[in-house]
């Protein structure tokens, strides 16, 4: 009788805790695909690519060892995302991997030249199109550190 009565014990307990890791994951707030946080300053801000107003980027990027990426996506040049940010030098990106690459603020002054652009899986990735190699073509792309 006891042994019973403990597996019944358990097997309610095993459903009770089912029921509530299914509350609790309906009630986390999802991270969108698309989102970048960019921060200054100790500040964090997350921004969705996907809720952005976005622009057809296609253009044909020659690397130095002469192989060709074609770029069909959508996008948003870089200094127009940054546009409301303010005294910063530096950009510093970062990836999913923890691969990362950093751009001058200068550089956002070439117009159509800096994007983030969605990438495989609506993922943000970065793309210099003036760059002659693939240090810069960041995928997956998780923050931008303004400094």
């Amino acid at each position: 009788m006891k042994k019973k009565t403990l597996i019944i014990i358990l097997a309610a307990l095993v459903v009770i805790a089912t029921v509530l890791a299914i509350i609790v994951s309906k009630n986390q707030p999802s991270k969108s695909v698309s989102e970048v946080i960019i921060m200054q300053g100790g500040k964090e801000t997350k921004v969705d690519l996907g809720k952005l107003q976005l622009t057809d980027v296609k253009a044909t990027v020659t690397r130095a060892n002469g192989k060709t990426i074609e770029i069909d996506s959508k996008g948003i040049e870089l200094k127009d995302l940054l546009a409301e940010y303010r005294g910063f030098t530096t950009i510093t990106v970062n990836a999913e991997d923890n691969y990362s690459a950093e751009l001058k603020a200068d550089e956002l002054q070439t117009e159509k030249n800096v994007y983030l652009i969605l990438g495989e899986e609506n993922k943000p990735r970065l793309m210099v199109l003036s760059d002659s190699n693939a240090k810069r073509d960041v995928k997956n792309v998780l923050s931008l550190e303004l400094k």
